[in-house]
């Protein structure tokens, strides 16, 4: 992963844990200026995660017309993002739906699972 791709909240996968983790503050100040990345790997988007982020059948409504259109396809090759019917064909793990639904909404991408964060 790239330091420029990563935001304080993403979800990653710690590689010295098998638990999923939230970047805090310190972690990345620390991880950033340290420069261990490497210990960082992302993770891949699945059906269980796009569940976790409240996404039905693969789909989400960013407002409440409906004007702003979030469809997610799993293929044999990878995943497929969709908005708008306008394919991102470069977001294939959570962090980058992430970073994506803030830049869209403003608001973070909420799971029951928010309070987990690395230590």
């Amino acid at each position: 992963m790239k330091p420029n791709e990563l935001r304080i909240g993403n979800w990653i996968q710690f590689r010295y844990t098998e638990t999923p983790v939230r970047i805090t503050l310190g972690d990345f100040v620390r991880e950033y200026n340290d420069e261990h990345l490497e210990d960082y790997e992302p993770i891949p988007l699945t059906e269980e995660w796009l569940l976790k982020f409240g996404f039905e059948n693969y789909s989400m409504n960013l407002d409440e017309d409906g004007f702003t259109h979030v469809d997610v396809s799993f293929l044999s090759g990878g995943v497929e993002v969709y908005i708008n019917d306008m394919i991102y064909p470069h977001i294939k793990h959570v962090h980058q739906l992430q970073n994506l639904y803030f830049a869209l909404t403003g608001e973070e991408l909420q799971t029951d699972e928010s309070d987990k964060k690395v230590n």
